[in-house]
């Protein structure tokens, strides 16, 4: 998966013309692990991970739907956001299917109580939100990738802390799975923003 994000950032960023579309491959369809095929039963801290995870990736999920649904959007910020939104919403549905498996409740995307949990964790407030909201074209874009990048930053800590005290197969490979793929994200939004 990070190599094929990383090859749709080289066809991004490199010669492509302002005007060139390149978007990402889709991400692949997956089956969220049964229980079998992640041996060791959840701790509480596995369970908390993916109930604030799911709420986090909801969160860039709308975010990623705001800016998609405005003009002016330069076409590889566009592929940026359909891609983080099309495989951050593959793995909610994936983790709900995890948290089901092991006897736990499905949660909201929505949730607020899993928000409050993941606040200090890159959470946007309403505020920020609503700025977001307000802008379009060359602000918008900008405002997307600086609060993108400060979310992918906070699932980072938040995917860490998980591989200190986490104990299921299945969340490990979440957590390391977020770390290479949003922190390669990161690269790509920080050349966006500097070009």
């Amino acid at each position: 998966m990070r190599a094929t994000l990383l090859l749709s950032a080289c066809l991004l960023l490199a010669g492509c013309g302002a005007d060139a579309v390149a978007t990402p491959p889709p991400p692949p369809s997956t089956v969220a692990p049964t229980p079998e095929a992640s041996s060791v039963p959840p701790n509480g801290q596995d369970l908390l991970f993916a109930a604030m995870m799911i709420a986090h990736h909801g969160q860039a999920v709308r975010m990623s739907q705001t800016l998609l649904g405005k003009a002016g959007v330069p076409q590889r910020v566009v592929a940026v956001a359909d891609y983080i939104r099309a495989d951050q919403s593959r793995e909610i549905t994936e983790m709900n299917a995890w948290r089901v498996a092991w006897d736990s409740p499905a949660v909201s995307p929505d949730d607020p109580a899993a928000a409050r949990h993941g606040a200090g964790h890159g959470m946007m407030t309403e505020q920020q939100l609503a700025a977001l909201n307000a802008t379009d074209g060359p602000a918008a874009t900008r405002l997307y990738l600086e609060q993108m990048i400060a979310h992918h930053n906070g699932a980072i800590l938040m995917a860490k802390a998980v591989l200190k005290v986490g104990r299921n197969a299945y969340i490990h490979n979440l957590a390391k799975h977020i770390l290479n793929e949003q922190g390669a994200e990161n690269d790509v939004m920080a050349k966006l923003l500097a070009m």
